[in-house]
């Protein structure tokens, strides 16, 4: 399926309702092999080398964004040192405040641990919330990983090869949630809200001075354009 079809039927679809179809659209997405080059083909043919509207974080690009969903492709590495875990954010467990599906896209996936919270509604820095059995799964090429708004505490394993997955995040319809996306320990207990704030500062601090440098700034003068060899 093609990035264009696949937004297309997302917007035909009751994003609250039709999960079987959303599903079935994201798995038929991740067969196709080409979809990055594409996108990163029409999006330097749009906005140069211009990176505002096509990077998500240092391992992650933004296929498509718009009111009601965005459309992410992340990739995922081994690792080897704790510093390296830090920045795919792995063994953090943190729930998200938006709705979530993901389908692996290639390699072998990362693994990822799921708790449901039971307790109601917001949760309470230093208190544990009662929590439900531990699932496990495995982010295979095709395999589907649903999570409602809130609901649920995970996190992810790396997987043992390069692998790279789709996300379909869909925006809140009431902006106002009940709760914040949380970060927790080992032991689940909520210590802060929001997840990876020092790395998504140190990524859009780094990001700014890319803009910054005239090579890459879609302010360049006429003539003056890089020469890519």
């Amino acid at each position: 399926m093609r990035l264009e079809v696949f937004v297309e039927r997302l917007k035909s679809y009751d994003l609250q309702r039709d999960k079987d179809e959303i599903r079935a659209a994201l798995q038929a997405l991740a067969t196709n092999r080409s979809v990055l080059s594409s996108h990163l083909y029409a999006t330097l043919q749009r906005d140069g080398f211009d990176t505002r509207n096509s990077l998500y974080n240092a391992y992650g690009f933004v296929l498509h964004s718009d009111e009601d969903f965005t459309l992410r492709l992340s990739f995922w590495s081994p690792v080897e040192t704790h510093d390296e875990s830090e920045t795919f954010i792995y063994n953090v467990n943190h729930n998200h405040d938006f709705e979530i599906y993901s389908v692996g896209y290639s390699g072998d996936g990362y693994t990822t641990v799921i708790r449901e919270i039971q307790d109601d509604l917001p949760l309470q820095k230093g208190k544990r919330p009662r929590l439900g059995k531990q699932r496990i799964l495995k982010l295979a090429p095709g395999t589907v990983l649903y999570m409602p708004a809130l609901r649920e505490i995970h996190r992810q394993i790396a997987p043992t090869s390069m692998s790279a997955s789709l996300s379909l995040l869909i925006h809140p319809a009431d902006l106002e949630q009940v709760d914040d996306a949380w970060c927790f320990d080992e032991d689940y207990i909520p210590v802060h809200p929001g997840i990876a704030a020092q790395e998504i500062a140190l990524f859009d601090d780094t990001l700014s001075l890319l803009k910054a440098d005239p090579m890459f700034s879609d302010k360049s003068k006429e003539g003056d354009e890089p020469c890519l060899t």
